[in-house]
Order: C-alpha cells, then structure tokens, then sequence
C-alpha cells in the first residue's frame, strides 16, 4: 500500500492533534518514550476523525444551507466564490439527460464530474483533497472543543474555540463551493471547446 503526502495530513496531524486532546481530558501525561505507539494511535484517530467527518456531511450541507454542488447549479452562489454561468451548465447539462424529466441537481454534478475527472485537470482533485480535508479540520474543531470545554469550562480563554469553530465552519463551506465551481467550470470548458467551430486554415 502507498500512503500519499494527503494521508499523512488528513489522518496524522488531526490525529496528533485529538490524541494530545484525550490524553488531556483523561488527565494523563504525554510520555517521550512513548512516541511510536502514539505515532500509531494519532493515525487511527484521524482516520476514524476523517469517518465521522463523512458521516457527518449532510449536517454539514444542513447548516450551510444546501450541498454546494446543487446550490451552485440552482445559481446560489457565495461570497468569495461566485459562478456565473450556473445557467448555461446546468442547461447543457439537462440536454445530456433526455431520459429524465426533470433530473437533480447531484445527478447533473455527478455527469459534470466525469467530465472534469476525464480532462485530467489537476485543479479539480487538489480542490477535493482540500475540501475533504477543511472537512475534517472542522470536525476536529468540534470534537476538541466539546472535550475543552468540559475539561476546562471555567477558563475563560477555553471560549476562545468557539469563534475558530465558526472559521474552520465558514473554510470548509467555502472549499466546498470551490471544488464544486472548478468543477462546473472545467465541465463547461470541455463543452464548450468541443462544440466550437474549428478555425480555417490559412491558405
């Protein structure tokens, strides 16, 4: 098995990071000695970090107001991540779909996405990994500060969690809209290119 460098970030340092959390709550002292089986113990809290932060993506989607995806096919559309063009793709995109009446939003982003995996653009996987990734930094935030907070609830500063929640909240929505618009982008780039005229030779 080859673990790539998004392994190790998206499993190991959440891990680290909720592993020092625990041993914290339980009241028990990190040990140098100790450094390999912790090493190992981080990379399975980050991945069952990186579970619980798919389970929990339709709550997610619930207090962003709507699936990034579908919101930018409907032509909703957030600060600092517009799309322009949600019309005409969602347009091109019902013509592919002539068997269905009236199809979903996540049918029509699921054809634009085998579009932009097969133009083999970069940018759309690096927008995926980053998003998955800001996905499971929220879901750390969360569990850290409910361990904090019970830990530590009578210090004050302990409350300061509560406004990095809300950023690693408004990171992770808008790295959701950014996956989903590289996405709808590279689907109208391909289609668009395929059906313009080729330009005449020059005699």
């Amino acid at each position: 098995m080859n673990f790539k460098f998004y392994d190790l970030l998206a499993f190991l340092v959440p891990g680290i990071i909720i592993l020092w959390v625990l041993l914290d709550f339980a009241g028990i002292a990190f040990k140098n000695d100790l450094a390999l089986p912790y090493t190992g113990a981080a990379f399975v809290l980050g991945y069952l970090l990186n579970t619980l932060a798919s389970w929990l993506e339709d709550f997610y989607y619930w207090t962003w107001g709507g699936k990034p995806s579908n919101q930018m096919l409907a032509g909703h559309d957030i600060w600092k991540v517009r799309f322009y063009h949600s019309a005409q793709a969602r347009q091109l995109l019902v013509a592919e779909c002539p068997e269905l009446t009236n199809p979903r939003n996540e049918v029509l982003f699921a054809l634009a996405y085998r579009y932009a995996k097969g133009t083999q653009n970069p940018l759309v996987d690096d927008f995926n990994v980053s998003y998955a990734f800001s996905r499971v930094v929220l879901t750390l935030m969360l569990c850290s500060a409910g361990l904090l907070l019970v830990r530590y609830h009578q210090v004050p500063a302990t409350y300061l969690v509560l406004p990095l929640i809300v950023i690693a909240w408004l990171r992770s929505k808008q790295r959701g809209y950014y996956f989903a618009r590289e996405v709808l982008t590279t689907y109208l780039h391909t289609k668009l290119n395929a059906t313009a005229p080729k330009a005449e030779p020059l005699a």
